[in-house]
């Protein structure tokens, strides 16, 4: 069962939206372009079955892509690949003192596309919800704010 003593049901959304000048609808409209043409999904008539079926599968993926981001945090093609989490190998130790900016910059951006990779699956899981580039930006920023508030309250 889900958290009930930080439920956000009457979290104030404001509109932080309509100031804005990113790219998110775009992002999302891609999104789910790629969903619908490519495999065939139809958000707006998805029983709750089957978006728990859509959520499995994309919930699986989402780990899977952060798998695949912890081994590429060691470099994928110049670095130690997957020995930056792995204690047990001898360039650990080593590699555990670095920073992002040792990397080189071809597997800083591998890091980074794989960290794109994970967002897919979590935008999936947004959009089977029907969350437009609007709620997902004013929720987001007024869940920020009541996440700041809950701390300086000593939550």
């Amino acid at each position: 069962m889900a958290n009930i003593d930080n439920e956000c049901k009457d979290l104030e959304v404001k509109d932080f939206y309509k100031d804005s000048s990113t790219h998110l609808e775009d992002i999302m409209k891609h999104q789910k372009e790629m969903q619908e043409k490519t495999y065939g999904i139809n958000f707006d008539e998805m029983s709750i079955s089957e978006i728990k079926n859509f959520w499995l599968v994309n919930m699986h993926s989402t780990i899977d892509e952060l798998h695949e981001m912890m081994d590429a945090v060691g470099g994928m093609h110049d670095g130690v690949g997957n020995a930056a989490w792995k204690p047990w190998k001898s360039a650990n130790a080593e590699f555990r003192k670095k920073k992002l900016s040792d990397l080189s910059e071809g597997d800083l951006k591998e890091l980074k596309m794989e960290w794109i990779d994970t967002m897919h699956f979590v935008f999936n899981a947004g959009l089977a919800l029907g969350v437009t580039p609007k709620e997902f930006y004013n929720y987001y920023l007024s869940k920020n704010e009541e996440n700041h508030s809950r701390q300086k309250r000593g939550y």
